[in-house]
């Protein structure tokens, strides 16, 4: 993200807190439900769903340049399952907006060359291979992780390895954060929580509290000392110390970003359980979609979900978040 988008990433940030604008800077395309992987915090392989064709993506692509988005995530399920990821990511990119992708790593070897103009490649790893293997459901799965990192590493592909902290793994953190190191990796450590469409019961992975806010405490002192290659910010990891009773926060959901599914359905956050019909993108495009979500309550006690908090700080302007979040978007 070169400097004139910084500025006007920010401006938008401004611009949606002092004059109650609505800018979708940031925004998550679900592009496929189909998930080699089965991880006991989640449910989405699980969701029998319509995908958007290409001629779909392309068309919300477009409408989300016009409405001043800034960033794409793609995610699912696995992104690298559909045929047309190349395409989908190239056409992003030549629209001006930064493209990012969340991935388990499955198909890399024959993806990598379509992948190239991603500029943030996102990678689920747990822990060690039995950690890893088991929370995600499937054997050799952290092979096919740690393969991905490398190959990104060799193709100039940056990333991050994104934790989600459970019980298994929670005495596991200088572990991953070795591999960070040696792989020339970011990493991003979040909590758990429900999802919209998850699993319905977590208490078998859900960590002893005391041993949650010691493990983060090391983090924090990690961040203080160390800061490098930590995803999370410091204002951040002193955020998600408190799991699962937050500090009070207001929220940008629905103002800074958004998320939307594999049928166009558009979520301000799928963190959130909604009472209301949720408005279609396909059925109705982007910008009319965008403007019901102003009228979609948001009932939830706070998330510590990496980049959707550190949004929430620029939108309280808590502007200790930048110095992580510039090393990010560089």
């Amino acid at each position: 993200m070169n400097l004139k988008s910084k500025f006007e990433s920010g401006l938008s940030v401004f611009m949606v807190r002092m004059f109650q604008r609505r800018i979708p800077v940031a925004v998550r395309i679900e592009l496929s439900n189909r998930c080699p992987n089965r991880c006991l915090y989640c449910n989405i392989w699980n969701t029998k769903q319509k995908e958007m064709t290409t001629e779909q993506v392309f068309k919300l692509l477009y409408e989300l340049k016009q409405m001043g988005t800034k960033r794409i995530s793609f995610s699912g399920g696995e992104p690298l399952l559909r045929d047309d990821i190349g395409e989908i990511i190239d056409y992003c990119d030549s629209l001006g907006m930064v493209p990012e992708m969340n991935s388990r790593g499955f198909l890399i070897d024959e993806k990598i060359d379509r992948i190239r103009k991603v500029k943030l490649l996102k990678i689920s790893i747990d822990g060690p291979k039995e950690i890893h293997d088991y929370l995600s459901g499937r054997k050799n799965s952290f092979e096919e992780a740690v393969h991905t990192l490398k190959l990104a590493e060799k193709n100039g592909i940056k990333t991050i390895i994104t934790v989600t902290i459970t019980k298994q793994n929670i005495e596991y953190f200088d572990f991953l954060i070795d591999m960070a190191k040696k792989y020339n990796s970011m990493i991003a450590f979040q909590p758990l929580k429900l999802l919209s469409r998850g699993v319905s019961s977590m208490d078998n992975i859900w960590p002893e509290p005391e041993e949650y806010t010691k493990a983060i405490s090391k983090l924090i002192n990690y961040k203080l000392h160390k800061n490098g290659i930590m995803r999370n910010s410091l204002i951040g990891l002193k955020h998600i110390y408190h799991w699962p009773d937050y500090p009070k926060l207001k929220c940008s959901a629905g103002r800074l970003f958004c998320i939307i599914d594999t049928d166009g359905t558009v979520y301000p956050c799928d963190r959130i359980q909604y009472k209301e019909e949720l408005p279609n993108c396909i059925e109705l495009g982007f910008k009319q979609a965008w403007q019901k979500l102003k009228n979609v309550k948001l009932r939830c006690n706070g998330c510590g979900f990496c980049g959707s908090l550190e949004l929430n700080f620029l939108y309280n302007f808590k502007f200790r978040v930048l110095d992580t979040i510039f090393k990010l978007v560089q």
